[in-house]
């Protein structure tokens, strides 16, 4: 019963030091980065338009290479606060262990948005999905 109580005390303290509780907040930067719907039907209209490749801004392989030490992935990708956050909180395996998938939400994340970026500007297409009240929409057509 001892060890129960010691094994919930050290899972809880290791979830609080690594900032998990932190990471649902819509406005924390430690929160993990997600490809989102909106994102994916902006990259399916820029395939549907002739963007055909995938731009690699961040390497996933080396951001894997990085997160064998405590926040490298995120150190790489950018997220300085939150390698901060992973880097100390190391002592704890669990932290460790979801450095890694982070790294690799991070890094899927920025390159996805770096190719509709790319893309967008590719095909000089502009944010704004809606048109104005009096605009006249001419959309081009792949054959």
């Amino acid at each position: 019963m001892r060890y129960l109580r010691c094994f919930i005390i050290f899972v809880f303290i290791s979830g609080f030091v690594s900032g998990c509780w932190v990471k649902g907040r819509s406005d924390s930067g430690l929160r993990f980065k997600r490809i989102t719907p909106e994102m994916m039907s902006r990259m399916d209209r820029l395939i549907d338009l002739g963007c055909d490749n995938e731009v690699e801004y961040f390497n996933r392989d080396v951001a894997m290479l990085y997160s064998i030490l405590p926040g490298g992935g995120q150190f790489y990708t950018g997220e300085t606060q939150k390698g901060f956050m992973y880097m100390f909180s190391s002592p704890f395996i669990i932290p460790y262990i979801v450095s890694f998938q982070d790294a690799q939400n991070s890094v899927d994340y920025y390159n996805f948005r770096y190719t509709i970026h790319f893309c967008s500007k590719k095909l000089k297409i502009s944010k704004r999905t809606k048109p104005r009240e009096n605009e006249i929409v001419i959309e081009k057509t792949v054959h």
